[in-house]
């Protein structure tokens, strides 16, 4: 057993981020009949975002987990301190490229359409909830930017939480019930 490719390691948490979208944007689509009322927008934006971060997190933690074995069999001397920080900056700069999409239409380069919009649940749908809280047809540049941050935040964090608990022997037995 040796460590995988780099780039390999990126594109299978990138693959996890885009599928922690299109959850979340299935979410906000299924529930959309409830999103009218104050709060549930709110509630489903934790939802939608925690579920971006478990998938994220899960990247990480397989990836530790395949580090931590080899480690444990003699076949590295130590692990990488900060491969899934970088990593995750990498793929929340991924995510923020529909970021500035919205920002672009929001600043009037493109006409913010329906159908831009009902894609936009999908591609960014670990915040597609703030679509509700936030009127998308007057957008301020300001909203893009937030969703910008936000993805900047979560993804490296999750990322190396992941990581780090991955590489944990004692968490590891913690939170499997048998290896």
């Amino acid at each position: 057993m040796k460590r995988d490719n780099v780039f390999r390691i990126w594109i299978k948490g990138l693959a996890l981020a885009v599928f922690g979208n299109v959850l979340g944007g299935i979410m906000t689509v299924s529930i959309a009949p409830f999103l009218g009322e104050w709060f549930v927008p709110y509630i489903a934006l934790l939802l939608t975002v925690f579920i971006y971060a478990s998938l994220v997190f899960t990247a990480g933690m397989r990836d530790g987990q395949k580090e931590a074995k080899m480690l444990r069999n003699k076949r590295v001397e130590s692990v990488p301190k900060y491969r899934w920080i970088i990593m995750g900056l990498i793929i929340a700069a991924v995510m923020c490229i529909p970021c500035a999409a919205l920002l672009a239409c929001s600043l009037g380069a493109f006409q913010m359409t329906g159908e831009v919009l009902l894609g936009s649940y999908f591609v960014l749908g670990a915040l597609a909830p703030s679509f509700f809280i936030v009127d998308p047809q007057a957008l301020s540049p300001v909203f893009p930017l937030v969703l910008m941050a936000v993805y900047l935040i979560v993804t490296p964090i999750a990322a190396h939480l992941g990581y780090r608990f991955g590489t944990d022997e004692k968490s590891a037995k913690d939170f499997m019930y048998e290896k």
